[in-house]
């Protein structure tokens, strides 16, 4: 059986910042979830808040060479940085993997310059006109139903309720099955530990995409924004 290595290039990171006469504050905490709970929190007290977010960038090492999901166009240089300290050049990159195509997981392709793969009805949605001008000058694997394989040791599956192009990764690794599911599961990992989506639209798909993830019985689940945990 093909299995991958499983590394953290980037880890996630909320930086939250609000401007209160004339000056700009930033929060000290930056770790997912706890920042988005402040952040939450800062837009009930000031009237001008923001928060720029990082997610999981992931590096797969195996048969093949994977960069998943390398982030917003300022974690650039951090990425090729960060591979470059495990050895790696930008040459060494066979593919880079996008969970979904929102800027803050697809702007970092543009230093990579690797074929990407992604699901189809990504390129539909309103908010590619963020990234395509990008992603449309790069070789595209565009994925079509419900899953498969892209290569030995790392199966695909549809998980909407993100995002309806969403997809989650199952990758063998000489521990066990882990399971990159990018904006599947978020803010915070409360609601999938009790399987209880909410009530809101899309709660129904998003509790069978969680449902799909639990199947996979991963050892450790990397989510887009939260630190990777056991489920």
């Amino acid at each position: 059986m093909a299995t991958y290595d499983v590394d953290i290039l980037l880890p996630s990171a909320r930086f939250v910042f609000s401007v209160e006469g004339g000056a700009v504050a930033v929060l000290p905490e930056h770790r997912s979830p706890e920042a988005f709970a402040a952040y939450r929190a800062l837009r009930a007290a000031r009237p001008v808040v923001g928060m720029t977010t990082f997610p999981n960038t992931v590096l797969l090492r195996g048969a093949q060479t994977i960069v998943v999901d390398p982030g917003l166009p300022l974690q650039n240089e951090p990425v090729v940085r960060a591979l470059e300290s495990r050895g790696l050049g930008l040459a060494d990159v066979d593919r880079v993997i996008l969970t979904h195509a929102h800027l803050d997981h697809a702007g970092g392709c543009a230093d990579l310059l690797a074929p990407v793969t992604l699901h189809e009805l990504e390129a539909r949605a309103p908010y590619w006109v963020l990234v395509g001008g990008l992603l449309d000058l790069l070789p595209q694997e565009r994925l079509s139903g419900e899953g498969g394989t892209i290569t030995p040791g790392i199966e695909w599956a549809r998980t909407p309720g993100h995002c309806d192009g969403h997809i989650s990764l199952r990758v063998e690794t000489v521990d066990g099955p882990v399971a990159l599911c990018g904006d599947t599961i978020g803010p915070s990992r409360e609601s999938f530990d009790a399987m209880r989506p909410g009530a809101g639209p899309g709660a129904a798909e998003l509790l069978a995409s969680w449902e799909l993830i639990r199947s996979w019985r991963p050892v450790r689940v990397v989510a887009g924004h939260l630190p990777p945990f056991a489920p």
